[in-house]
């Protein structure tokens, strides 16, 4: 494409304490690629006011675009691409977007829709196996290459690990929705006490904060969670989006499923040996397991490079 600066360009999503931010995140990560390319993405968000909190300098519209569906179409009319990422939008409104711009693309996790034509992202691990139609109106970017991340993790250089264990990182997202945090602390500290442990975000209890090897950080950054995830040397994390950063980097992790569509993401984890097994934040054996994988370590294989949201928009702006 010509003109790369005068192209009309909207990211379509949301987030929630409820539900996540990893789409906020993710769709950041796009919205950054384009800049590096001198376009300026409008970003329209169905997002509370935490999740503007992971939309630092972007032209941001906050509105339940789902449900005022017409007035974003005024806005996008016309558009010369259109990025959509969504896990609640129905077929009806994707299609109304469809209608509207020049080229779509649509941010996909688990076959969730029959998309309009138009290009499908999937940059779920392992996600070239999965049973999409391959037709002629669609364009396909599946697989890790494809996935993208924060920026701050694009062009880093991998520290080098051994396997021994002394700092653990303990993360579940910002609104830790299975109440992990404070269980799995307790537990770690009862049966690792020499380790010490940096805790981003959750609920632990007083007396534990007031421990020296626990610090706790009510909320990070990229640039601090990428500081954290180096200066550590283990990490259980939930089976979301900050596991892609966490293999980015290459750190030992134990991932623990909190919701039903992480399942594909952690068989494609085990699978690639990034992780030795699975769990779930009901397993009645979690921390018999937690035990185990601690005493197990190993340093993974560099699986992601890190270039997923430039990949997406180099093939977009063909």
């Amino acid at each position: 494409m010509e003109n790369l600066e005068k192209l009309k360009v909207a990211i379509i999503t949301e987030g929630f304490l409820g539900t996540g931010y990893g789409h906020l995140t993710r769709c950041l990560s796009i919205y950054q690629a384009f800049e590096e390319k001198g376009i300026n993405p409008i970003y329209i968000a169905n997002c509370d006011d935490n999740g503007k909190k992971f939309l630092p300098n972007v032209k941001l519209l906050q509105i339940d675009w789902i449900n005022e569906i017409d007035k974003v179409i005024l806005t996008i009319s016309n558009f010369d691409l259109i990025v959509i990422d969504s896990y609640l939008a129905p077929i009806e409104i994707y299609l109304k977007i469809y209608e509207v711009s020049k080229k779509v693309i649509y941010i996909d996790d688990f076959l969730r829709l029959s998309y309009p034509p138009g290009i499908i992202v999937n940059g779920t691990i392992n996600s070239e196996n999965l049973q999409y139609k391959r037709d002629k109106n669609h364009t396909y970017l599946l697989g890790i290459n494809f996935m993208p991340i924060r920026k701050v993790f694009w062009d880093i250089q991998i520290p080098n690990r051994n396997h021994d264990i002394k700092n653990v990182l303990l993360t579940f997202g910002a609104q830790d929705p299975r109440r992990l945090t404070a269980k799995i602390l307790d537990f770690l500290l009862s049966k690792f006490p020499d380790y010490n442990y940096s805790v981003v975000a959750g609920e632990i209890s007083e007396n534990v904060l007031n421990l020296s090897n626990v610090v706790y950080f009510d909320s990070v950054d990229s640039k601090d969670m990428l500081k954290l995830m180096l200066e550590n040397d283990f990490t259980i994390s939930a089976a979301g989006q900050t596991i892609y950063e966490l293999a980015r980097v290459g750190m030992p992790t134990i991932a623990i499923g909190v919701a039903d569509n992480q399942k594909f993401n952690i068989k494609g984890w085990i699978e690639s040996n990034f992780i030795n097994e699975e769990i779930w934040y009901n397993d009645e054996r979690i921390f018999e397991k937690i035990e185990n994988n601690m005493k197990i370590t190993k340093i993974p294989r560099n699986l992601i490079d890190g270039q997923g949201a430039r990949r997406i928009i180099e093939s977009a702006l063909l």
